[in-house]
């Protein structure tokens, strides 16, 4: 009797370890939903999805297999994600011949994300088998990245079924000695099993920026959505211009576009402003304008130069000269009366628009 049983045995995990028999992966029906990327910016440099691809994926859960289940998501999940220049690359952990007899097998990346190689990656993930070496997973996706410098987002799809937690938890330990605070762990669970709440949780709250959802929570399209802005994105920082106006009369002498030394003196202390800002300076416009004496084409023409020597001060003293766009407007925009000498002493001026990058909560 003990040795019929353990035939049985054998063969039902011979049975698991055949992921592959049965009816060929089709995933569901999906239309993402678009996310605006002008309204977003990554939030994280580089991101690892982690699949589980172990024997107890071929468990069904509402009459489909855990492992489709999981491609689904993972699946859609790629068509959502905006190509931002992160870094991606996508793990799968099982054993035997659906992992090429890998504990973790790297099937795309890590590599500047992009949606196609993503999902021919994906395809080499065609079936589940063997044990269910998570640490290995975590190990490898986090590893992948390692190179740079900015938060890493490990986002783990699997039925958290019979996982060794204690080698799981020192697999992220390990991590978290090299990442610091930039890890962030998400986890995604598929199917219905119950007893995996406590290594989900402390998954989900290294670094307390980490998430834990299940696949039935995300299977619309605007819940993904959401998903992924969530998880991947940040509103883009908006850019609040303060707006410098100098006088002509006291940057240039009369009818020249060379500056003074008054004028160096006034742009020295505007440069000195900009400079201690760094990096949240992100654009300046440099913008010319005359008055009405002399014709529209000659105006416009030293509008233009007088802004080419404001702009080519700036850079002399260090301002990125990347950042600065010139612009003549002659006598088109005045903001005075050129009837009176008073008023068109006004409008010859040189306006510095200074746009500085205000992030957005």
């Amino acid at each position: 009797m003990a040795a019929f049983k353990k035939i049985l045995a054998l063969m039902a995990m011979g049975g698991m370890l055949a992921g592959c028999a049965g009816t060929p992966y089709s995933p569901t029906s999906f239309t993402p939903t678009g996310i605006d990327t002008s309204a977003y910016v990554a939030k994280i440099d580089a991101f690892v999805v982690v699949m589980d691809a172990s024997s107890s994926m071929n468990f069904d859960h509402e009459d489909r297999k855990n492992f489709y289940t999981a491609k689904d998501v993972v699946t859609h999940l790629n068509q959502t994600i905006p190509e931002l220049g992160y870094k991606a690359a996508l793990v799968g952990f099982g054993s035997g011949s659906c992992v090429n007899r890998e504990d973790a097998r790297v099937v795309y990346g890590p590599e500047t994300y992009q949606r196609t190689g993503f999902s021919d990656g994906l395809a080499l993930l065609e079936c589940a088998g063997g044990i269910t070496p998570m640490y290995e997973g975590v190990s490898t996706g986090g590893n992948a990245v390692k190179e740079g410098t900015g938060k890493v987002a490990l986002i783990v799809v699997s039925d958290f079924w019979q996982i060794n937690s204690d080698k799981v938890i020192n697999a992220i330990d390990t991590l978290k000695a090299d990442y610091g605070d930039r890890l962030c762990i998400h986890t995604i669970k598929v199917g219905d099993d119950e007893r995996s709440g406590d290594l989900i949780e402390a998954l989900a709250g290294v670094n307390s920026c980490g998430s834990s959802n299940d696949a039935a929570s995300l299977a619309s399209s605007s819940a993904m959505a959401a998903y992924v802005t969530d998880v991947l994105l940040q509103p883009a920082p908006v850019v609040r211009y303060e707006k410098n106006t100098l006088s002509a009369s006291a940057l240039f002498d009369h009818d020249k576009s060379v500056l003074k030394e008054d004028g160096k003196i006034a742009l020295h202390a505007l440069d000195e402003s900009i400079k201690s800002r760094a990096a949240s300076v992100v654009d300046i416009d440099v913008i010319g304008h005359t008055d009405s004496d002399g014709s529209e084409e000659y105006n416009m023409a030293l509008s233009i130069r007088r802004a080419e020597a404001v702009r080519d001060y700036m850079v002399s003293e260090g301002v990125d000269a990347s950042i600065i766009d010139i612009s003549g407007e002659g006598e088109s925009n005045p903001i005075a009366s050129n009837a009176t000498k008073e008023g068109r002493a006004e409008n010859r001026r040189v306006d510095i628009h200074v746009g500085i990058k205000q992030q957005v909560n």
